[in-house]
């Protein structure tokens, strides 16, 4: 464990954040259960406060799926 403060302030950061975008989890939990599956591809845009955009994507392996579901379980508490 590298730093325990870091992770109080980052557990308090991450429900700070939560409480600002409420329906954020339940929309991770509806993709990891119905959309991410191998070969199954990421795809992610972030848009800027002036508009301009950046665009990535990922085909997801089994390996990455197992870790997403994890992050997933591990966040929600479930």
């Amino acid at each position: 464990m590298k730093n325990p403060a870091k992770l109080l302030q980052l557990k308090k950061q991450y429900s700070a954040f939560l409480d600002r975008h409420p329906k954020f989890m339940r929309y991770l939990a509806y993709i990891t259960d119905h959309y991410v599956e191998e070969g199954a591809v990421m795809d992610l845009t972030v848009t800027d406060a002036k508009g301009q955009s950046l665009h990535g994507n990922a085909r997801l392996t089994a390996e990455d799926v197992a870790f997403l579901k994890e992050v997933r379980q591990m966040l929600s508490g479930d």
